[in-house]
């Protein structure tokens, strides 16, 4: 009986952290237990200190600003032996013109869950990174014994061509069960895009104003610098009857930059997609997800 702290290893991923700008230092976590006879209540607690370096962030796909925010820095949680099943938080949400200053500190603490026999520290996987793009709603959360994975069907319904989202992971998890319950969604992946001659006629069909022969009108060294829409997201939760229980659209605010002389950014961007339903706001059992990658313009 009575209250236990453990240190837990955080995995810092710096090469993915580099990338954006981010440096952080100082990470450290604790898991905290509450034994009260056989029951165990827990809780992950997180500190460290960060910093946005402006000038490292070389290749942008998302506007930056000073009173814009840079790309967000998460928390990814995972039980160790199923690293697939990570869900993403956020660390630290502050603008650019705040964490381009100075250092800032921060702290995260998880939802506390109950358990007949307590989670060691070495069955819990817990890092530190960074997307070039990354919506998520999910809250520090450790998946208990009680999950159930949904089937997700993928369903590619873009029509522009020049930048395309390629996932390279996609579940669907029910975390839990009752009132406490949720169906817990997640993407993550990379956009490829294609030359500065195939993005403009995107750019130019995205504004029909401008008419379509853009190989006879339209002088490709005069448009730059411009920048293409990615495509987003509709997540949809359905039942056994095919019924919408609840759709939630996903825009990733993201965009492939050309620069002047056609310049192209030099890697592809990186992104995930999260989001979470309550079951208790769904009218039905969840029994299968279909996600659909749309053009920007169709969010």
């Amino acid at each position: 009986m009575g209250k236990k702290t453990e240190e837990l290893e955080v995995e810092v991923d710096e090469l993915a952290l580099s990338l954006v700008g981010w440096q952080v230092e100082n990470v450290r976590a604790r898991l905290v237990t509450d034994s009260f006879d056989d029951t165990h209540f827990q809780e992950i607690v997180v500190s460290g200190t960060a910093r946005f370096l402006r000038e490292d962030w070389s290749d942008r796909f998302q506007r930056g600003e000073d009173d814009d925010y840079p790309p967000t820095l998460l928390l990814g949680l995972s039980p160790a032996d199923r690293p697939e099943l990570v869900s993403y938080t956020h660390a630290l949400l502050e603008r650019i013109k705040k964490v381009g200053k100075r250092p800032v500190r921060f702290s995260k603490s998880s939802s506390t869950w109950e358990c007949s026999k307590r989670v060691k520290p070495d069955k819990i996987k817990l890092q530190v990174t960074s997307f070039d793009l990354g919506e998520t709603d999910l809250d520090l959360i450790w998946p208990s014994s009680k999950t159930k994975p949904v089937p997700v069907e993928l369903i590619d319904e873009t029509v522009h061509e020049a930048v395309r989202l390629k996932p390279t992971a996609c579940d669907a998890t029910i975390v839990g069960k009752g009132h406490e319950g949720s169906l817990q969604v997640r993407l993550g992946g990379f956009a490829e895009f294609g030359s500065a001659r195939e993005l403009l006629a995107d750019f130019i069909a995205m504004e029909s104003w401008r008419g379509d022969d853009i190989e006879g009108e339209y002088d490709i060294q005069a448009e730059c610098p411009f920048e293409v829409s990615m495509p987003g997201l509709a997540v949809e939760v359905l039942d056994g009857t095919d019924f919408l229980l609840d759709k939630r659209e996903v825009s990733l605010y993201g965009r492939v930059p050309v620069g002047e002389g056609a310049a192209l950014p030099s890697r592809q961007p990186r992104w995930i997609a999260q989001c979470s339903f309550d079951l208790d706001d769904l009218s039905g059992d969840p029994t299968r997800v279909v996600v659909r990658m749309l053009d920007a313009d169709d969010l």
